[in-house]
């Protein structure tokens, strides 16, 4: 076991008793995962309004709390993938719902920008093309990394299911 899964486990409690029967153990990661969402959601939406209602320091707290949201995620997705779990396999990414979640990233993130960088007539042209362009390229990366994970997890499990299959035509 790696010191990354050993912490999370310590993290998260998961050698508790509680998690021995099946049926709390499913109940409690459902209400674990509603509780993440909702964090998630709420940070997202905290993180998109504080710029613009609370100034500077708004726009610092909503930094901090993107952040924080992102670090989580990561730590979620990484603990899945030490399991064997590959989250973005089977994710689809043209959902609303995800949507949303990225417009609330992008409407706290650049609000925060602006409201610590001054208002659009004091930043050049030029400094808008670059983050226009940077934040294209990152996202055409971040799609690209994404889609190449997807068919690695796909072939792998091809390559599985064939030789299952093999399995049971040697058999015969």
């Amino acid at each position: 076991m790696s010191a990354f899964v050993r912490a999370a486990r310590f993290v998260g409690d998961l050698d508790d008793e509680f998690y021995a029967d099946e049926l709390q153990r499913d109940i409690w990661n459902e209400a674990s995962a509603v509780g993440f969402q909702s964090l998630l959601w709420i940070g997202l939406i905290a993180g998109a309004i504080l710029p613009y209602v609370a100034g500077v320091t708004g726009a610092w707290v909503a930094l901090g709390i993107l952040f924080a949201l992102i670090v989580a995620s990561t730590v979620v997705q990484g603990y899945a993938r030490s399991r064997g779990v590959e989250v973005y396999s089977a994710q689809e990414f043209r959902r609303p719902r995800l949507a949303i979640a990225v417009v609330l990233y992008l409407v706290g993130s650049l609000g925060a920008i602006v409201r610590l960088f001054g208002t659009f007539g004091d930043v050049s042209l030029a400094t808008w093309v670059g983050l226009a362009t940077g934040a294209v390229a990152g996202a055409c990366v971040a799609i690209v990394i994404v889609k190449l994970r997807q068919r690695r997890v796909r072939n792998a499990e091809l390559a599985a299911e064939k030789a299952e299959l093999q399995g049971f035509e040697e058999t015969d």
